[in-house]
């Protein structure tokens, strides 16, 4: 018995052990032929002993099992998931000894070899499947009924050598591709391309003797014409004495005839066989068969034209073409013949998890990039294109989005007969314009402050880890002091480094980009234009280039107080131990290094972030308004904890203040944590009295 059948023997053998079934699902090859060796012979001649057929499997088991399996609930809003309904509990732990990603590889496998995979019910007494076992067509055979394409399935109890049934409703059936000649079975790729593989195999052989006799082929010594016949003693003695002189190890040496002998060449070298091209036709054909690119599957066939490109878009052609397909397929089967053991099923659906798949992603983000636009432009609703990305419906979300610029005019018949009047494109009603700049603006606020939270985090712990490098540093240069390596007082210029500065400023510019790239969109709506982001647009680089600035004066506020702390220190003989504790008993009280350090921006990572923020995205929306000709924006304050006597009035009782886009870039933010925002402004004109009113109010603190 081969390791291959070993292996399958003991697998099979622990199934049977853990389903407790009366009879094993183990076929004797060597005692008992119930049915064609055709899986066997399949698995011998192609997967074990020609590597283009191994390669191709090997492409499609590694990957099938990528995605998992789900159950979901159809609903007038799309799928929803079911975590934890009771299939899914099945299907991760389908047998003991085996898992989910695991059965889906041999699902696949026996598919492709021999076009079918069958997983048994394993029932408990009542009558409920608790365990599910993959066969091949070596182990059971499906039988035509006469209504329907089965009737039940035939295999082979071992212990009588008789064979037995089993109900079709113990089967779930999947099929790489229906026999047209038997529909109850399936077609395997192997089998459409024995052909080619036994071609293979046999030029393989060849050249592996050729090979072995030093790409020598065959030879014929001839003697010259009018020599008598040998006898078949002579002939017998000039054979042995050309193998023992010119065989063996001593292929490859010079020979020597006498005689008027000559020596024939009767077989063709390695360039006469044209052996690399003959190799690549049954290459293409059994990569064909699979749906395995050949680039894929490792073959030269495929790799003679490889590059990096072809690469990636051949793994998703052949994921959208192969396996995408078989998902569907095998998902549906499953489906229809699991789900119902589990209770009702009418509105319940399986399928399996694309959104992970590697190959997939590429297509995942061109889907977005189109539910993006057809939200933006107003063809289909928010809910539409949430239902579009699987995502669940959202209160407030049946609703068209439009360009503030623009209405679309449904299209009217005049009289009877007449033309349809094409779409007309108007300007909105002020009400409705100001509506939508409201929505824009409120749209900017949140996403400002869900990039505020993730910045505020990331700042805490900046903050925490340069209070340790500061006691580090001055642990260091105390240390240089008592050496004499250095004066005496601690400079707190080198507590703080450059480094420390530059770490902050791309850890500002980071969560810049981020609300930039987030507010994009936002402003290709308010603008009517389809801009794509870009780190090089003007509105991009002018936003970022305040960063520096703002990051100096954040450590120039910890400078100052850095050095008060260690003048005192240096005035009272404190060593760094005292230096990092401070004096709380000090009237007014000392704080220490650390406390310095985190206690200065404990609270303050709220205001900086809202502050750097708003300030970042407000610049950039004022550049994006400019390029597009905006001379007027609609400026909203006075929102979440914002009550500043100039931002009340710019609030204007939620409706907002029209000011000129020279005032807007002179003033993004009104103090810190402020939540200013601003819509560009088409018609109406320059609030006036509001900007004064604004004015006598203190204007921005």
């Amino acid at each position: 018995m081969s390791l291959a059948d070993r292996l399958r023997t003991w697998v099979l053998r622990g199934m049977v052990k853990a389903a407790g079934l009366p009879v094993p699902f183990i076929p004797e090859w060597q005692r008992v032929q119930w049915m064609t060796p055709t899986f066997r012979a399949l698995c011998t001649e192609g997967v074990r002993a020609n590597g283009i057929v191994f390669n191709c499997l090997s492409a499609i088991t590694f990957t099938y099992p990528e995605p998992r399996l789900m159950v979901y609930r159809q609903t007038d809003s799309g799928l929803d998931p079911l975590p934890t309904h009771p299939l899914l509990q099945l299907l991760a732990r389908p047998n003991p000894q085996m898992s989910q990603a695991e059965l889906l590889q041999y699902v696949a496998l026996y598919k492709a070899i021999g076009g079918n995979c069958y997983l048994y019910k394993v029932r408990s007494r009542a009558r409920r499947v608790v365990e599910l076992l993959p066969l091949n067509d070596s182990q059971i055979v499906p039988v035509a009924g006469a209504t329907l394409p089965i009737d039940h399935y035939n295999w082979l109890n071992e212990e009588t050598g008789k064979e037995e049934k089993i109900p079709a409703e113990d089967i779930v059936h999947l099929k790489w591709l229906p026999d047209p000649l038997a529909p109850w079975r399936g077609l395997a790729p192997l089998v459409a391309v024995a052909r080619e593989v036994d071609t293979d195999n046999e030029a393989r052989r060849y050249l592996f003797a050729l090979l072995k006799n030093d790409a020598i082929p065959r030879v014929a010594l001839t003697l010259p014409v009018g020599s008598k016949p040998l006898s078949p003693d002579e002939h017998k003695r000039y054979t042995e004495q050309w193998q023992e002189k010119y065989g063996g190890d001593n292929r490859g040496k010079p020979a020597v005839l006498g005689g008027g002998m000559d020596v024939k060449v009767v077989g063709l070298n390695l360039q006469e066989l044209a052996f690399e091209a003959l190799s690549r036709v049954p290459e293409a054909r059994i990569a064909g068969a699979f749906r395995v690119p050949p680039v894929l599957a490792f073959l030269n066939v495929g790799l003679e034209q490889m590059t990096y490109n072809n690469v990636a878009g051949m793994r998703r052609f052949f994921v959208e073409d192969c396996l995408v397909p078989l998902w569907r397929l095998d998902a549906d089967e499953i489906a229809a013949d699991l789900l119902p053991e589990f209770g009702d099923s009418t509105d319940l659906t399986v399928q399996f998890d694309l959104g992970n798949v590697v190959a997939l992603q590429e297509a995942t983000t061109e889907k977005r990039q189109w539910v993006d636009g057809a939200v933006s432009r107003g063809y289909i609703t928010v809910n539409e294109g949430r239902a579009q990305l699987g995502l669940p419906v959202v209160g407030g979300g049946d609703v068209f989005l439009r360009p503030l610029t623009l209405q679309e005019v449904p299209a009217q018949l005049a009289t009877p007969g007449a033309k349809a009047l094409l779409p007309a494109r108007i300007k909105a009603s002020q009400e409705d314009r100001r509506k939508l700049q409201l929505a824009l603006i409120a749209a900017q606020r949140q996403q400002r402050a869900e990039v505020a939270r993730r910045m505020e985090s990331a700042l805490d712990g900046w903050f925490s880890s340069l209070a340790d490098r500061v006691i580090h540093r001055a642990t260091e240069q105390a240390s240089k002091a008592r050496r004499g390596q250095r004066k005496a007082m601690l400079d707190a210029e080198m507590l703080l480094e450059e480094s420390d500065s530059l770490e902050l400023e791309n850890l500002v510019k980071r969560f810049y980009l981020e609300l930039i790239q987030l507010s994009w969109d936002t402003w290709n709506l308010s603008l009517g234009v389809d801009v794509a982001f870009d780190l090089v647009d003007p509105a991009v680089v002018k936003a970022l280039e305040g960063a520096g600035t703002r990051v100096k004066e954040i450590q120039q506020t910890t400078l100052d107080e850095l050095r008060r702390a260690l003048q005192y220190g240096a005035e009272r003989g404190w060593s760094v131990d005292h230096l990092v504790r401070g004096d709380p008993s000090a009237d007014p009280p000392v704080r220490g290094l650390r406390e310095i350090i985190e206690q200065t921006y404990k609270g303050r990572a709220v205001t900086i972030s809202r502050t750097e923020l708003g300030t970042a995205q407000n610049v950039a929306a004022h550049q994006r308004y400019r390029a597009a000709g905006v001379t007027k924006v609609l400026v909203l304050d006075n929102g979440f904890d914002d009550s500043a006597p100039g931002c009340v009035v710019l609030g204007n009782g939620g409706k907002g203040t029209v000011v000129p886009v020279e005032w807007a870039e002179a003033h993004p933010l009104g103090h810190p944590r402020c939540v200013r925002a601003f819509a560009p402004e088409f018609d109406a004109g320059v609030d006036d009295a509001l900007l004064a009113q604004w004015q006598t109010a203190g204007g921005d603190t």
